[in-house]
């Protein structure tokens, strides 16, 4: 176990000698701020946003499953229509 945490403090430290790894380091470090300041807030505007959301695409499920159960009928009624119409010719 002490190997393992030596191995990776020393990539660590190899990775942030580079700009690349520097770059990475503070992206990351950015991204965790952000993630604990947006926590911290409540996200109230986004449980809101994220509820109208799920409310709109409730509603248009259900206004879209009669056109597309017209349609897959449809389909089906053709497609036997042509299944016959091969058989008796």
């Amino acid at each position: 176990m002490k190997t393992q945490l030596k191995n990776a403090v020393v990539r660590t430290r190899f990775a942030l000698r580079n700009v690349a790894g520097k770059a990475t380091a503070v992206s990351l470090t950015m991204i965790g701020g952000t993630t604990a300041a947006m926590a911290s807030e409540g996200g109230s505007a986004a449980s809101a946003a994220f509820s109208e959301l799920s409310s709109q695409a409730s509603s248009m499920a259900s206004e879209a499953w009669p056109v597309v159960t017209a349609i897959v009928g449809s389909l089906l009624a053709i497609g036997l229509f042509k299944k016959f119409a091969n058989k008796a010719t």
